[in-house]
């Protein structure tokens, strides 16, 4: 056998000895503040190379967890292995925030390269030129925090909360400012000030990784759906005939 092969073959036996000493020592998985298992796909910063995946890596700043997604961050609060989902707050949206910090919104492509199931809802604050009469328009002039709108200083203007506002709700006088984040499953009917909507946004939001951890479990499956309660299930591998 020739060195070179001899060489490589020698560095892959290596790689999969550490990978399963790693393994074994519990080496890939890590803890940062409340996060107590941090585990594939996540990793934390300063793992082993091989721990988790790179696009899922974790910061631990002062013992709290951090995600780092498209320059923006978020606490970690929970992570969900059994349902596939994390869940996090804007590092800006906190009890004594009232609004958040800027502008910033979570697409369905930002958390994996396929689109993960919507596990949250927007919160638009829309600046207006004069009061709006509508119920998907829930006042929000009191609160400031000192950010500074274009023109909001006009005593006409006026500051409102939409939840999961779209282009056919927004007045022609009012413009989006800000975005944030609430969970899916809080009842927009229920939401009738800006104080329960702000307490929603301090809770935080879930994103899910179940679409990837789907197409890695059935890498070599023609198909793949959710069985029971999270169960992943493999639909036939590739190439095999009835």
């Amino acid at each position: 056998m020739p060195e070179d092969q001899l060489l490589f073959l020698l560095f892959l036996l290596l790689l999969h000895q550490s990978f399963s000493i790693a393994l074994e020592n519990n080496q890939c998985t890590s803890s940062c503040g409340d996060i107590k298992n941090i585990s594939s796909p996540f990793r934390l910063r300063g793992d082993l190379e091989f721990c988790g995946d790179p696009r899922y890596e974790l910061a631990c700043l002062n013992n709290r967890t951090i995600l780092n997604l498209y320059s923006s961050k978020y606490y970690v609060w929970y992570i969900d292995y059994t349902n596939y989902t994390i869940r996090v707050t804007d590092v800006g949206m906190t009890e004594d925030n009232c609004l958040p910090l800027s502008f910033r919104s979570l697409s369905c492509r930002n958390f994996s390269k396929d689109d993960p199931y919507k596990l949250y809802k927007t919160v638009s604050i829309v600046n207006c030129t004069k009061a709006v009469a509508s119920k998907f328009y829930i006042d929000a002039s009191s609160c400031h925090d000192g950010i500074e709108f274009s023109n909001f200083s006009s005593t006409r203007r006026r500051l409102y909360a939409m939840i999961n506002a779209n282009a056919s709700n927004v007045e022609t006088a009012c413009t989006i400012e800000l975005l944030a984040m609430i969970p899916w499953g809080a009842d927009s009917n229920n939401l009738r000030s800006y104080p329960q909507i702000h307490e929603q946004m301090v809770y935080g939001f879930e994103l899910s990784w179940l679409s990837v951890a789907g197409m890695m479990h059935c890498i070599n499956h023609s198909w793949w759906d959710i069985s029971g309660k999270y169960q992943i299930r493999c639909g036939p591998k590739k190439g095999k005939k009835f």
